[in-house]
Parts: C-alpha cells; sequence; structure tokens
C-alpha cells in the first residue's frame, strides 16, 4: 500500500473517530438536562365547552425540581397533541415561560379544538427551556377521551343540591 493511501486511511479513520465525540457530549448534556425536573399527572380532562362549539384539553402538572440549579432560570412547558391516527394536531405552551418554584408547583397546559369530530387524543407534555427547544423533564403522556357534555338535568340537580347545602 503506497504512503499516500495509508495517510489518506489514517485521516480518514482520525476524523470519523473526532467527530463522534462532539455527538457523545451533546447526549451527555441532553440527558443531565432532561433529568432536571420530573413531571407528574396532576389533573386532565377532554371536554366540551359550554359557551362555544368547542372542546378544550386541559392538563394539569405536577412538578419537582431534581436539579437545583434551574431553580433562577426561566422554563416553559409544552404539549403536543396527536389524534387518534398518530398525526400532530396541535401544539401549546405557556405563553411566557415560568420560573419554578424549590417545592415544586403544578402547571396548567389548554388547548381547544373546534374539530368537533375528535373523540380521544393523546397529550404528550415536556418542560423545555425557555426556547421550547431542550427538555429539562421526562416526557409525560395522558390518554383522554371526550366526555360527555353535562345535561340541562344535572345542571339543574347540581344547582338544586348546592342550594339544599345552603340551608
Amino acid at each position: 500500500m503506497s504512503h499516500l493511501l495509508k495517510s489518506i486511511i489514517l485521516f480518514v479513520v482520525a476524523m470519523s473517530f473526532f467527530s463522534f465525540l462532539p455527538l457523545a457530549n451533546v447526549t451527555q448534556s441532553f440527558a443531565q438536562d432532561s433529568e432536571r425536573v420530573s413531571i407528574t399527572l396532576s389533573n386532565s380532562s377532554f371536554v366540551p365547552l359550554t359557551n362555544t362549539d368547542a372542546n378544550q384539553v386541559r392538563v394539569g402538572v405536577e412538578y419537582t425540581i431534581e436539579d437545583e440549579t434551574i431553580l433562577n432560570e426561566m422554563i416553559n412547558a409544552v404539549m403536543k397533541v396527536y389524534a387518534p391516527n398518530g398525526s400532530l394536531i396541535r401544539t401549546t405552551s405557556i405563553p411566557s415561560g415560568f420560573t419554578p418554584q424549590a417545592e415544586g408547583g403544578v402547571e396548567t397546559l389548554r388547548t381547544t379544538f373546534l374539530d368537533k369530530s375528535i373523540q380521544n387524543i393523546l397529550a404528550n407534555i415536556t418542560f423545555t427551556d425557555l426556547t421550547k427547544r431542550v427538555p429539562v423533564s421526562n416526557v409525560l403522556t395522558v390518554n383522554l377521551d371526550l366526555e360527555e357534555p353535562p345535561t340541562s338535568e344535572s345542571i339543574l340537580t347540581a344547582r338544586a343540591n348546592s342550594s339544599s347545602l345552603e340551608n
């Protein structure tokens, strides 16, 4: 094998090796960031709205701080909502982000659908950096079926029950 060919092979191998080092560092920092906050489901609903012809998804996400260095940072929460066929139908987040509290807390994400044919959804929620690009938490997945709208009879019964409790 000629000296030139050996040099080219050595150069290609060296470049291949060094090109993977930055990827390993990015992956490692990505893994560390995603463990900074832990999120769990607090409450959720997928209900018809009474004041408009639409349905609303609402997810309360409880969080705890795993890495206290995040306490001085603004972060965000992103909810991606998928149709039963797996297609992404909506992405929503907290408009200006929020500052996580040391004792943890609950953040609520909401989105509304005018398409009344959607009967169930899957929502993936992740806390991210303020740019909404780098995850800082685990992914929370919630499956929701559209709840039945309250009937006028159940509303009257609820009102009657609350009136009798006041007396």
